[in-house]
């Protein structure tokens, strides 16, 4: 006969893990919101005081440095997070050394790099040269964060994000200050570069001085280091994979258009990764070690996947209608008309986003059943299907609009993919889904011609025209928001 206490105590688990996740998704989400809001009025004030290159040749820089990062991922937090020696000091300290060395040798590659990729894309545009110099400036990030303090990793195996979250926000504070001095003194992309290596050292210090824990040791236990390369090995190939996936874009962009052209893809393309970029926070810090402690308490992974899917496929299906509806007027008032075709990037690329987003929560699953290696199938699948598109679009005298298509058409295909592989898993229940991507095309239809068609509209400032369609979504959404937020509002 069960102990009734014992009984008890999942339940009670289960209780703190989901006022944890609660807590943790209003700090992520206040914190993404604050800084997108931020970022968003530093890039348009960046548009003013830089050439459309510098946006380009720091996508590129962005794609070494986060390729090179994604190369060398064993999946560390993945690691404390999931193992159940997580708490102990000398597996904790082994993966922090583990993390030393991992960024000492990035930037030792990421500054060898520098020359061969200044030389290569400085054959298509000469500004590419400056390269050389960027990415060694750059690299010194690699070095940096790999000295970040292993109470990171402890943070965030107990979801502690509150914690994290404080230094972000103080961080994005002083690099959007330091960034926006520097691009109005220098006016060059170098300044780009070195706000981004001192936001990188005061992170750093900050994971010292006010994430509690013992001091770091350098270890390296034999037992610990077989565990995190035993189950990093699949995280590895899987991050290496959704390195190509998420950047092969701009890499293969830089070689075949002018950067120009690139530099207002990458702003549009930044608007657009907003959403998987906050719902990737969430996945990572909250989805994640929820599945994982949830499935330990015994819940089955398709009722804990439904409880995590319905929100996350709401709140990115509104915000995805309104970058989708709002591109045109949004453009029109922020950016100057060389960023003009910008307007008709974002919708396209919104669009893939989505099924980007349903890919990402699958992925969730698949990594807290232990099932690295999809994730690696599914980016595989999206790699070889954007490569299979550009190669036909080359065949033809196409432009980066069809090739940007062609991103989209590839989150697609990955998409089916992901849905297979979840319905492997006994994660059936495509009712959310439907009703969501219906959502997405009817709302986004009615967007579009009321901005397009409907003369009226035409005649508005970009500021009333945005009221507008924001209203009117809102309306749309209303129901199903107010659906979700309504349990929250009667706990508290």
């Amino acid at each position: 006969m069960t102990d009734p206490t014992t009984a008890t105590v999942p339940a009670q688990n289960r209780a703190a893990l989901n006022a944890k996740a609660r807590s943790g998704t209003t700090w992520i989400v206040i914190a993404f919101g604050s800084g997108q809001v931020v970022r968003l009025g530093m890039n348009i004030v960046l548009a003013r005081l830089l050439f459309e290159e510098a946006f380009a040749l720091m996508g590129l820089v962005t794609a070494v440095m986060t390729g090179l990062a994604m190369f060398s991922d064993i999946g560390l937090q993945q690691n404390v997070t999931q193992s159940p020696r997580g708490d102990e000091p000398d597996f904790l300290d082994t993966a922090w050394t583990m993390q030393v060395i991992r960024g000492g040798v990035l930037a030792l590659l990421a500054a060898l790099l520098a020359w061969p990729m200044a030389v290569f894309y400085g054959a298509n545009d000469p500004a590419a040269l400056e390269l050389r110099w960027l990415i060694s400036l750059v690299a010194l990030t690699a070095f940096t964060e790999g000295l970040r303090s292993p109470r990171v990793l402890t943070a965030a195996r107990h979801m502690h994000v509150a914690q994290i979250t404080r230094i972000e926000i103080a961080v994005t504070i002083v690099h959007t200050t330091v960034l926006l001095g520097l691009a109005w003194y220098l006016r060059s992309v170098y300044a780009l570069a070195i706000a981004v290596v001192v936001s990188s050292v005061l992170h750093t210090l900050l994971t010292y001085w006010f994430l509690p824990g013992p001091p770091a040791r350098f270890v390296l236990e034999p037992t610990a280091v077989h565990s995190i390369f035993s189950f990093g090995k699949w995280i590895f190939l899987s991050t290496l994979l959704y390195f190509f996936a998420m950047q092969i874009d701009r890499l293969a962009f830089a070689a075949l258009y002018p950067l120009s052209e690139v530099g207002v893809y990458s702003i549009a393309a930044g608007l657009a990764m907003m959403v998987p970029s906050l719902v990737g926070s969430l996945q990572a810090a909250i989805v994640f070690p929820w599945y994982t402690r949830m499935l330990e308490d015994g819940m089955d992974l398709p009722e804990a996947f439904h409880k995590a899917k319905k929100p996350v496929l709401v709140v990115s299906t509104f915000v995805i209608v309104l970058l989708i509806v709002g591109a045109k007027s949004f453009f029109s008032l922020a950016y100057d008309n060389r960023y003009a075709q910008a307007a008709v990037f974002l919708p396209i690329l919104a669009l893939g986003v989505w099924f980007n987003i349903l890919g990402g929560l699958y992925g969730s699953a698949f990594l807290a059943k232990g099932l690295p290696r999809w994730l690696a199938m599914v980016s595989a699948v999206k790699v070889l299907s954007f490569l299979g598109l550009i190669a036909l679009l080359s065949h033809f005298e196409s432009s980066i609009v069809f090739a940007t298509v062609a991103v989209s058409v590839s989150e697609l295909i990955s998409a089916f993919v992901t849905r297979y592989l979840g319905w492997k898993l006994g994660l059936k229940n495509l009712r959310i889904e439907g009703a969501m991507l219906l959502m997405l095309i009817t709302s986004s239809t009615l967007g579009l011609i009321l901005v397009y068609q409907f003369g009226p509209m035409a005649k508005l400032h970009p500021v009333l025209q945005l009221a507008v369609l924001g209203i009117l979504v809102s309306a749309l959404f209303a129901p199903l928001l107010f659906k979700l937020l309504y349990p929250l509002i009667r706990r508290r």
